[in-house]
């Protein structure tokens, strides 16, 4: 049967989980969540607490090879930085774990005042020869990784299903957005100004044209303000009636 990856989600936390499955001897949709349940400790971990119903699990893609399976794994959970965000089960890419504060505490203690052999300074020499400091992606290389992770090869590319749409929006409703009620700094402020200065935004002739054809003759729906006796096109009607500034100043 052909190899897949998954994304799950635990319901009552919003953690999600992004793997692949290559060993399933039945279709994707006959084997996530009925013979198999994630080879993660701390999905079983979740289950064990919790149950396999209080998670929702999506099949995001089919893979002809297990390699390229992996492959696509990868470059989704590196793309989506899963090692720096805690919303993410994810404990590793490719291998790479993420070491905790004892492992680290561990290794320090281990290392701790022991000298480096002549060898083991000559190999550090070695692997460090022909790599600039400090270095810097260029515009170009920046371009070609742009490229690369373009349309089709972007993980995310393409309309998210019902679903995991209806996920997303019960998963952030009800929670205030990080910046509300938080006042801009001037040093904030004074970025945004430069950064409009520097690149203004200008249509094209040819979208221009489109617009004005499109918008030439039709008449725009206006709402009457009876505090400054106008009739208000709908899109700027939120500045008046009763946030009008004419009936503000008579407070």
């Amino acid at each position: 049967m052909k190899p897949y990856t998954y994304l799950i989600k635990h319901k009552p936390t919003g953690k999600v989980y992004y793997g692949f499955r290559s060993a399933n001897k039945v279709k994707p949709e006959e084997d996530l969540w009925k013979y198999y349940f994630s080879s993660s400790p701390k999905v079983q971990q979740l289950i064990d607490e919790t149950g396999a119903d209080s998670f929702d699990v999506e099949i995001r893609k089919t893979f002809e090879t297990k390699e390229k399976a992996v492959a696509w794994e990868t470059r989704v959970l590196r793309r989506c930085k899963v090692l720096d965000n805690d919303q993410w089960i994810n404990q590793n890419i490719a291998g790479y774990i993420i070491p905790t504060e004892e492992s680290n505490k561990k290794i320090s203690e281990y290392h701790k005042d022991k000298p480096k052999t002549e060898e083991h300074k000559k190999n550090l020499s070695k692997s460090q020869k022909g790599k600039p400091k400090n270095y810097v992606q260029t515009k170009e290389h920046r371009r070609k990784n742009s490229e690369a992770n373009s349309g089709k090869n972007n993980p995310m590319y393409g309309p998210c299903s019902k679903e995991r749409a209806a996920n997303i929006s019960a998963a952030k409703k009800g929670k205030p957005a990080k910046n509300k009620g938080i006042p801009m700094s001037e040093e904030q402020k004074v970025k945004i100004r430069a950064a409009k200065a520097s690149n203004p935004y200008k249509w094209d002739p040819e979208t221009l044209a489109k617009r004005i054809a499109s918008q030439t003759g039709q008449k725009r729906q206006k709402l009457y303000c009876s505090h400054c006796a106008r009739d208000i096109a709908v899109g700027w009607y939120d500045r008046h009636g009763d946030q009008c500034r004419a009936r503000l100043n008579t407070l």
